[in-house]
């Protein structure tokens, strides 16, 4: 063989040592990220937990184990099978055995936010502040701007005692989300850390106002308004305090909560369903969630009233009264917000076919298991109302005040009773107040010039004042509620010719934009001007309370997943 043809021969061998070397260095490499610095995983005991999910965590933890023994399975895969069983054992609160499992894959993935992140939660849930710290703080590294994150890390801040490091926290998130109610939050209880009550009220209201049923707000909001002294404000809040979390976007603990075949898992799903308005497929998942949980559990209450609200929404009205039914029966004693939310459904759904009589019972039943339910009161003061029973509606309004005094629907339904009860000055009295509270609400200045152009009581009209509120108001809004007021104040007054023409043109207006149900009393007046008598009735039953709204479904736009 001559040296021109062997020399290739020589190379080719040689290349394929070096690749045989390479590869053996790879498996030693691998052997000891896998060996040395992989913690040790264990399959905990399952019998605490319901079969499907028992199915879910060996299969994950099986999965595990041919990713582990299959030496050349890539560190990015070994990452997830790691991860992946973690999250189950996460998500059945098994934090130990989860433990090492994210600390494995954050070894082998140190640039995936994914394992820092459930990290800061699992040390969170078993009370390790300073682990969960520093998990946060290396999620926050890698993901500056993400949301949830900065938020957890403020509150876990807050928890410590460390005010200025929560406070730029909560800044840098409200800058990239404005207006967020958990992000308001934090920038009040760091106020109210600081002692600046001042700040804390400004923060507080303004996420109340954004969210009033974040009632775990009350309590530090009436701290901050004793702190300034002003304990007539602080009053409404004392009491109000409820351990309800505040609604963060978290993306993550989602796609943990929903991995589990679990009734709480279903739950989510559904609710996800509808987000979307996906009425058929949100039943379903709740069927599903159902045929997962004791029938005795709060969770499949919670699970029955939001299948039968999906079938409401869906147009089975009467599958959707006997879900609802269902839960009333099996509710327990003591408070539970599912058998609250099934009365309400079914005295909305009475009551909106013709059985008054019925409905009753069940608004009462409502408030009975959940006395703090604004809705359920709020309901019931207008079916009250409604049936002419003005005095009882009175003590709903004022319930509904007592838990939200800045419900703007409840206190002019409280001026509607006063009315039908005649109790003009009262009323006046009522409204003038409610100005004065709330200047940034234009309803109580239009219901307060209407009952000074049309109350019975001529003691309590004065058509120069409504003139003077209307026309003040006319100059930033146009609406035809302002303009029947303005009709009803020039009437008073005497100026039957410009009533007539305003109140034509608030006719014209009502039928262009179709609001049809306004129109018979908006020409009765028109009527009554052409005849030269003014209005003696300020509104109609429907002119300021919403009252037609209310659905056995409005609850449940915004669900608050119950915990089994």
């Amino acid at each position: 063989m001559s040296l021109t043809m062997a020399f290739p021969s020589r190379l080719s061998g040689l290349s394929c040592l070096l690749g045989v070397l390479m590869s053996v260095a790879a498996m030693l490499t691998a052997g000891c990220s896998r060996g040395r610095d992989m913690r040790p995983v264990t399959l905990p005991d399952l019998s605490r937990i319901d079969a499907p999910v028992q199915a879910q965590v060996r299969a994950r933890y099986d999965t595990l184990k041919q990713a582990i023994e299959n030496r050349s399975t890539p560190a990015a895969e070994l990452a997830d099978a790691y991860g992946g069983y973690g999250l189950v054992l996460q998500a059945s609160e098994f934090f130990e055995a989860a433990e090492p499992c994210h600390l494995n894959a954050q070894t082998l993935a140190p640039d995936d936010v994914r394992w820092p992140y459930y990290l800061g939660h699992l040390y969170k849930s078993q009370g390790a502040t300073d682990k969960s710290e520093v998990a946060f703080k290396r999620a926050l590294e890698l993901q500056p701007n993400d949301l949830a994150t900065l938020v957890w890390l403020g509150r876990l801040n807050l928890d410590q005692g460390k005010a200025d490091a929560a406070e730029s926290l909560f800044q840098k998130a409200n800058g990239l989300a404005p207006r967020t109610v958990s992000v308001i939050a934090g920038l009040g209880q760091v106020a109210i850390a600081k002692r600046d009550y001042a700040a804390t009220v400004t923060y507080l209201e303004d996420a109340l106002q954004l969210d009033p049923e974040a009632e775990s707000l009350h309590a530090p909001l009436a701290a901050a308004y004793r702190g300034l002294g002003q304990l007539d404000k602080a009053q409404p809040h004392i009491g109000q305090w409820r351990n309800r979390d505040l609604p963060l976007s978290d993306p993550r603990l989602e796609e943990m909560d929903l991995l589990l075949e679990s009734g709480l898992s279903y739950e989510l799903r559904g609710i996800r369903a509808f987000e979307v308005k996906q009425w058929t497929t949100a039943a379903e998942f709740f069927r599903r969630g159902l045929a997962l949980t004791k029938p005795n559990a709060p969770l499949h209450r919670s699970l029955q009233h939001k299948l039968g609200t999906a079938l409401y929404l869906n147009g089975d009205l009467k599958e959707a009264e006997r879900q609802f039914q269902a839960v009333v029966d099996a509710g327990p004693d003591g408070i539970d917000e599912a058998t609250a939310k099934a009365n309400y459904s079914l005295a909305v759904l009475m009551a909106s076919d013709g059985r008054a009589d019925k409905a009753l019972p069940h608004f009462e039943g409502a408030i009975r298991y959940q006395p703090n339910y604004i809705e359920a009161h709020l309901a019931m003061a207008d079916f009250l109302r409604r049936r002419k029973s003005p005095e009882a509606a009175l003590a709903q309004y004022r319930a509904t005040l007592a838990l939200n005094p800045r419900h703007t629907i409840a206190r002019l339904g409280y001026a509607m009773c006063l009315v039908d009860l005649k109790r003009y000055r009262e009323t006046r009295e009522w409204l003038d107040e409610a100005v004065k509270q709330f200047p940034d609400r234009p309803e109580y200045k239009i219901a307060l010039a209407r009952v000074l152009s049309t109350s019975a009581d001529e003691h309590v009209r004065d058509a120069q004042r409504a003139l003077d509120i209307a026309q003040e108001l006319f100059k930033g809004q146009r609406t035809t509620a302002l303009g029947e007021t303005i009709a009803m104040a020039l009437a008073e007054y005497g100026d039957y010719a410009q009533a007539i023409a305003i109140q034509r043109d608030v006719v014209a207006a009502a039928m262009r934009s179709r609001l049809t149900a306004q129109l018979p009393r908006m020409r009765q007046n028109l009527a009554l001007y052409e005849r030269h008598q003014p209005s003696r009735t300020p509104w109609s039953e429907d002119d300021l309370v919403l009252g037609p709204s209310a659905s056995p479904a409005a609850p449940e736009q915004s669900f608050s997943p119950s915990k089994p």
